[in-house]
């Protein structure tokens, strides 16, 4: 068995890494580029994913529905591509 395996919490328990956060924040504070940084763990990088599109009934038609469709590059605005373009270079 091993020593102490009992009485620590578990590893990834939510509420262990307050003191973590803090001491990371200070640390990147110390960067040249410390503003971009946390600008970026504030808003985190778009995801594609599942999202409700309405379509028309039949060609025509005024009458929709709601599907769910997945988004890839082809399909999303212009302007979430520009974002993705620019993560990837």
């Amino acid at each position: 068995m091993e020593a102490g395996s009992k009485d620590r919490p578990p590893m990834l328990a939510p509420g262990n890494y307050v003191q973590w956060k803090f001491r990371i924040k200070r640390y990147i504070d110390t960067k040249p580029n410390h503003e971009l940084i946390h600008y970026c763990l504030e808003n985190p990088p778009y995801e594609l994913g599942w999202k409700d599109k309405e379509v028309p009934t039949s060609e025509g038609s005024i009458i929709t529905t709601t599907e769910r469709v997945h988004e890839t590059y082809k399909n999303v605005l212009q302007e979430i591509r520009d974002q993705l373009n620019a993560e990837a270079e």
